[in-house]
């Protein structure tokens, strides 16, 4: 009997270091795990991890930047097949977010930016877009699910590209 208190000391403390090693391993699902895993997937490429974590709805309506609009999951994942196809490398540090949760409703917004490398000739081109976003997720079947989404510009100067300053006489200030 005394041959089995270590054996059985061993065994405890065995299960517990792989169980608590099993559930740190496992991402947590609360949303804003769910929004850091969709950031990160959308960095990787991860498209079949996007579709898991995006509601596929066909009359959701999200907004993005240049005016782009997409009614749906169809309609948003041709538009990520062909951002990831454009692009050889992203990168999407978050910069800040901050989640609310109600019930089973949570939304966030976030700063982040969202750098993207393209090919100029035989050198990548980088190119840093900071931008702001703010979503909205729901519980579905134990999971967080992305709904709805916009996203615009943190900096006015990307607003003014379009535009030129307004003139003043014989370049002085008035």
């Amino acid at each position: 009997m005394i041959c089995l208190r270590p054996f059985a000391w061993c065994s405890l403390v065995l299960f517990i270091t792989v169980s608590t090693v099993a559930i740190a391993s496992e991402p947590s699902d609360d949303p804003e795990s769910s929004i850091r895993r969709m950031v990160r997937a959308n960095a990787e490429k991860d498209l079949p991890t996007l579709s898991r974590l995006m509601a596929h709805d066909a009359d959701i309506i999200s907004y993005a930047v240049a005016g782009r609009k997409y009614i749906g999951w169809t309609e948003l994942e041709n538009g990520m097949r062909e951002e990831f196809a454009n692009s050889q490398k992203i990168e999407i540090p978050i910069r800040e977010l901050k989640v609310w949760t109600k019930g089973d409703v949570a939304w966030y917004a976030m700063e982040l930016d969202y750098i993207r490398y393209v090919a100029d000739g035989p050198q990548l081109k980088r190119t840093v877009l900071p931008m702001r976003e703010t979503g909205v997720l729901e519980r579905r079947n134990g999971s967080w699910q992305l709904l709805s989404w916009h996203e615009s510009f943190r900096s006015a100067q990307f607003g003014r590209t379009l535009a030129s300053p307004p003139a003043t006489p014989s370049g002085r200030d008035q």
